[in-house]
C-alpha cells in the first residue's frame, strides 16, 4: 500500500489525465457541449497531467510495484495496470513524434486504452485493497 500523500497524488494525477482525455475526446469526436472548455485547452490539461502520471508512476516502481511483486499480491491487475501505462505512455509519445501514415491508428489505440484504463486502475485499487484486508484479517 502506498503512502497517504503518495495514494492521493496518484489517484489525483490519474484522475485529471483521465477525465481530461475523455473530454477531449467528447468535445473533438463526438461534439460535446463542455461549456467555456474548448478542445485546445482539455488537450493541454491532458498534455500536463500525463507529463506528471510518468512522474508518479515512477515513483510507485521501486516499493509499491517492486514489492507487491516480490509479495506475491495484485499481479494480474498490476501488470495490466502497467501495461495499460506502457502503451498510453508510447502511444501518445507516437502521437506527436510518430509517421503521418499511423497517426490514424494510433489516435485510436490510444483512445482505446485510455478508456480501458477508466476500468483497469479501478479493478486494480478494489482488488488490491481485498486482498490487503483479506491479510489483515489473516494475521488478526
Amino acid at each position: 500500500m502506498l503512502p497517504r500523500w503518495q495514494r492521493l497524488s496518484t489517484h489525483t494525477i490519474f484522475t485529471v489525465c483521465a477525465v481530461s482525455g475523455l473530454g477531449f475526446l467528447l468535445k473533438r469526436e463526438a461534439g460535446l457541449d463542455l461549456g467555456e472548455l474548448s478542445a485546445h485547452s482539455m488537450l493541454v490539461w491532458h498534455g500536463v497531467s500525463a507529463a506528471f502520471a510518468l512522474v508518479v508512476l515512477g515513483s510507485v516502481l521501486p516499493g509499491h510495484v517492486r514489492g507487491a511483486w516480490h509479495a506475491r499480491r495484485n499481479r494480474a491487475t498490476g501488470v495490466a495496470m502497467l501495461t495499460v501505462m506502457a502503451v498510453l505512455m508510447l502511444s501518445g509519445l507516437l502521437l506527436y513524434y510518430g509517421a503521418e501514415e499511423a497517426r490514424d491508428l494510433t489516435v485510436r489505440v490510444h483512445w482505446l486504452i485510455g478508456l480501458g484504463a477508466f476500468a483497469a486502475f479501478p479493478l486494480h485499487l478494489v482488488v488490491g485493497r481485498r486482498q490487503y484486508r483479506a491479510k489483515l484479517a489473516l494475521t488478526r
